[in-house]
This record gives structure tokens, C-alpha cells and sequence, in this order.
């Protein structure tokens, strides 16, 4: 069994992408038609790690780097006096293929920083914030950005 986070990290060449997080805000007047616009609501940080099994269950090592990436995200929150909202989110039982590395199963976990405003609001320094602090938090535990190792 690993020893630590880190050891998981490592051998599951683990690495992050960032991607804008968008929501669709309907306007609904009272005589007209319904109209929608597209709002930057904030970021996905997407981590990915290499699947070492072929089970369809997530190993214990997943859960492992979920509490962390948990833990890491309560610090940011705090440091940001919760001036945004941001969540880990698991994909345990979901597969993603890299497609440029021979179709490499890989696992995923999502980190969504977005406002705490209303919805209609666009996304703003706060989130810009946070999104640098996590990626700070994720290169102290040895995740990467860009593509996987492996």
C-alpha cells in the first residue's frame, strides 16, 4: 500500500487541466420571448491520474487523493474568505480515454471553482484567486499541468 499522497500521485502520473465552467442564465419577460445567454460562471480543474486497474470500481488510492484534493480545497476556501464556491468532484466509476497516449484509461476528478453570486453574474477576481491558489496547492502535492507522464 502507499505510504502517502504523494507516492499515489506519482505512480499514477497524475496531472491537471483547467477548462471555463459556463452556465446558460434565462431571461424571461413578461411578454416576449425567452432568452438565454452563456456566463463564465468560473473554472473545471480537471485532475487525471492513470487507471491501473481494469475494474470498474475506483481503487482505495482514488479515495485516498479525493480526501486530499478535499482537504486542499477547504484551505483555499478558507484563505479566500469563501468568497467562492468550490467543490471536488468524483468521477469514480468513470473512464476517460487520452487519446493521445494509445487510448490510456485514466480517472478523473473535478475541482469546480464558480461564485458565489447570483447566476446570471459573471465570474470574477475571487474565482481568479482561487483557481491560482488550488493550482499552487496541486503543484506542491506534484501534479502537473499539461498532459500525463505515463
Amino acid at each position: 500500500m502507499f505510504e502517502n499522497v504523494r507516492e499515489i500521485i506519482e505512480s499514477h502520473y497524475c496531472f491537471w487541466q483547467v477548462s471555463p465552467y459556463y452556465i446558460v442564465s434565462e431571461d424571461m419577460p413578461e411578454e416576449g420571448v425567452v432568452s438565454g445567454r452563456r456566463v463564465h460562471a468560473g473554472f473545471d480543474l480537471d485532475v487525471y491520474g492513470v487507471k491501473m486497474t481494469r475494474q470498474p470500481d475506483p481503487p482505495a488510492e482514488f479515495w485516498l487523493v479525493y480526501n486530499k484534493l478535499k482537504d486542499v480545497v477547504d484551505v483555499v476556501r478558507h484563505e479566500n474568505n469563501h468568497a467562492c464556491s468550490i467543490a471536488v468532484i468524483p468521477f469514480g466509476s468513470t473512464v476517460v480515454l487520452d487519446t493521445r497516449n494509445y487510448l490510456q484509461p485514466m480517472a478523473m476528478l473535478r475541482i469546480r471553482i464558480t461564485h458565489n453570486l447570483a447566476t446570471h453574474e459573471p465570474a470574477c477576481a475571487a474565482e481568479q484567486e482561487a483557481l491560482k491558489a488550488v493550482v499552487a496547492q496541486l503543484s506542491e502535492l506534484g501534479i502537473t499541468a499539461g498532459r500525463s507522464r505515463a
